[in-house]
């Protein structure tokens, strides 16, 4: 038997990806104060709730309850065009998904982010925020496994590495 095949008997960590397309989400709120526009968002995708506020050039992502916290990469942002859940016998527990960077060094950059799913009584939230190397997609994948689910948000330090 191949490992892959293996691993799914187990009840190893799998990933399935969707696309983020916001033309399919519900504008729930748009506003405009200040110098930037505030817009949240509402979508399905994985069989998951997904809530999507942008603020003033930056994204926060929360998955399956709305937490009520700004997480997001500091510098102005973007969200990428894909999303990958991380699940265990068909139960998605983490949202791996990339943030681009415009305007951190000539050509842009990027950073991946963990979020552990909330659930009603637990929300989730960002567990980890991973810089672009080339070891970036395993390492989001080993902490979305190793963390997401166990991570107590609000009192567990965000993995920044």
């Amino acid at each position: 038997m191949s490992l892959i095949l293996l691993a799914a008997l187990a009840g190893a960590p799998t990933s399935s990806y969707t696309p983020l397309d916001f033309d399919t989400c519900e504008i729930v709120t748009v506003a405009h104060a200040g110098e930037g526009d505030w817009s949240a968002r509402r979508c399905r995708r994985g069989g998951v709730t997904l809530f999507i506020n942008e603020d003033d050039g930056r994204f926060d992502i929360d998955a399956g309850v709305d937490n009520g916290e700004w997480e997001s990469a500091g510098p102005l942002n973007e969200l990428g065009p894909q999303l990958e859940w991380r699940s265990e016998a068909g139960r998605p527990f983490a949202l791996i998904y990339r943030y681009s960077i415009p305007e951190a060094v000539a050509g842009g950059r990027s950073m991946l982010a963990v979020e552990s799913i909330g659930r009603p009584g637990r929300p989730g939230c960002l567990v980890a925020l991973i810089p672009a190397t080339p070891t970036a997609n395993a390492r989001a994948r080993t902490i979305a496994d190793t963390r997401a689910r166990t991570f107590r948000c609000g009192r567990d330090r965000r993995i920044t590495q």
